[in-house]
């Protein structure tokens, strides 16, 4: 009998009477232009989403949240915490440009070693990944680096089972906090995956990005646009391997279970 699990990344509130919404439109405070894709949310509670491509959003908070601080923050512009009430009122919010300081990269001629780091894997038997339509949620796995400047080259995922018809999703990196969960996206932009095959090997190349990493780092898959009723995205995974990290909604926090959803890369040092 074939073994399958999914990881179920949906929101399921209880208890929940009373309730606000958070909208507003995110501008470039120096041209204007809306600021599409930007996580909006409150940190750790589970409340959150991303700003669509006219740079708006919308989410529900529920009454006991009202008074906890919102954070704005995407890749390129300063992040930006404010309250519920003061976002409703100035309805649009300007987030300064940030500038990115690259780190020069200096690499020596050798004989380059190639290896697979992550779950890699095309299983249909086991899989997980996104039942809902939900912003911001995402799914990530850690790659255990063991060599300095390794050179993150590319990106691969198998999707097992896709009701979506062209999914989009954001890849991020982020480097590891104290508790070994995923601290800072070390990106210095945003990157963005359009799948032209429902199912099947997914490769997306990261050479254009220049990214070397010298620590273990995360790499994730986020759900940054909103695709309507879908029935679910499910990607093959294996029960022995990295486990997978996810979170539910923008800036919520992160957890952990043992299956490992099948993200993984290809790197050289």
């Amino acid at each position: 009998m074939k073994y399958f699990g999914t990881l179920f990344l949906s929101l399921v509130f209880t208890s929940v009477f009373s309730q606000k919404n958070c909208k507003g439109t995110l501008l470039d405070s120096l041209t204007l232009q809306p600021i599409e894709f930007a996580n909006v949310g409150i940190v750790g509670k589970g409340f959150g989403t991303v700003s669509n491509e006219n740079g708006e959003f919308n989410f529900v908070v529920p009454d006991s949240l009202v008074n906890e601080p919102i954070k704005i923050s995407i890749i390129g512009y300063k992040p930006k915490t404010l309250f519920l009430n003061k976002i409703n009122e100035l309805g649009k919010i300007k987030l300064a440009q940030t500038t990115t300081i690259l780190n020069e990269v200096s690499v020596t001629a050798k004989k380059t070693k190639i290896k697979i780091l992550g779950n890699e894997t095309k299983t249909t038997g086991i899989t997980a990944g996104f039942t809902k339509n939900t912003l911001g949620a995402e799914l990530a796995i850690k790659l255990n680096i063991k060599h300095p400047k390794t050179h993150l080259r590319k990106f691969y995922i198998n999707i097992a089972n896709n009701s979506i018809e062209k999914p989009i999703f954001r890849f991020n990196v982020y480097d590891k906090d104290e508790h070994g969960l995923p601290k800072d996206n070390i990106l210095n932009q945003s990157v963005i995956i359009e799948f032209k095959e429902k199912t099947g090997l997914i490769e997306l190349d990261l050479t254009p990005y220049n990214l070397y990493v010298d620590d273990d780092v995360f790499i994730s898959l986020e759900w940054i646009k909103d695709l309507g009723d879908v029935k679910g995205l499910f990607f093959s995974s294996k029960l022995v391997g990295s486990p997978t990290y996810f979170r539910q909604a923008s800036q919520d926090k992160w957890a952990k279970i043992p299956i490992g959803v099948g993200l993984h890369a290809e790197v050289a040092y």
